[in-house]
């Protein structure tokens, strides 16, 4: 996928041995980011840099 506007969707915020973690999918595609973040937003942003990373989408 070489789409610029990836939309990215919260699917489960949860708190595992104190820290606050979020499953985050890339609607379209069957990829979930599991991640650790202070903030949704945080969060969104980990996954959105991860997928770039990873040639998912283009920046």
């Amino acid at each position: 996928m070489t789409d610029n506007k990836a939309e990215l969707e919260i699917i489960e915020e949860y708190t595992l041995d104190g820290k606050k973690r979020f499953r985050i999918r890339i609607k379209g595609l069957n990829i979930v980011f599991n991640l650790s973040a202070s903030s949704p937003h945080e969060a969104a942003s980990k996954a959105a840099e991860l997928a770039v990373k990873l040639g998912l989408v283009k920046k």
